[in-house]
């Protein structure tokens, strides 16, 4: 019997969530190298999209002026130029992005090797704050 008016919750646990250990400097790079892709792939995006707005627009209306034809024409050029120029930034980008994660998940140590159980990490030895170890070495 439901309790109130919101619908029972029933609850799927995930079979197992990989986490990665990463560096502060790895978090700047990663937010550094994502704002430039996606910068890059909208300045490509606008200057495309006018490039191509402009090359319908002159391919529909007559203009008969050849002073606003060669601007149009300049326009349409500089808008595809540049457009291309940023649209393989943008994927350069992306693709040094993609080796940044990648060395990141190269660089993790896997689960059977890394992790230790319960009773192992008990007996590590420690170091407190006057330099002075304890652990192992102490039980012997």
């Amino acid at each position: 019997m439901p309790l109130g008016p919101y619908p029972r919750l029933k609850r799927f646990s995930l079979g197992e969530i990989p986490s990665y250990e990463v560096l502060a400097d790895d978090f700047d790079r990663i937010e550094d190298e994502a704002q430039d892709v996606g910068l890059a792939f909208h300045f490509a995006i606008f200057c495309l999209s006018v490039a191509i707005t402009l090359c319908i627009t002159l391919a529909t209306v007559p203009v008969e002026n050849w002073i606003v034809k060669s601007i149009f024409i300049c326009v349409i050029l500089g808008g595809f130029v540049l457009g291309l120029f940023f649209l393989i930034l943008a994927l350069r980008q992306r693709d040094r992005l993609k080796k940044m994660m990648q060395k990141i998940r190269d660089r993790q140590i896997p689960p059977e090797l890394g992790q230790k159980g319960d009773a192992e990490s008990q007996e590590l030895p420690s170091e407190s704050a006057d330099g002075s170890t304890s652990g192992i070495e102490e039980k012997a």
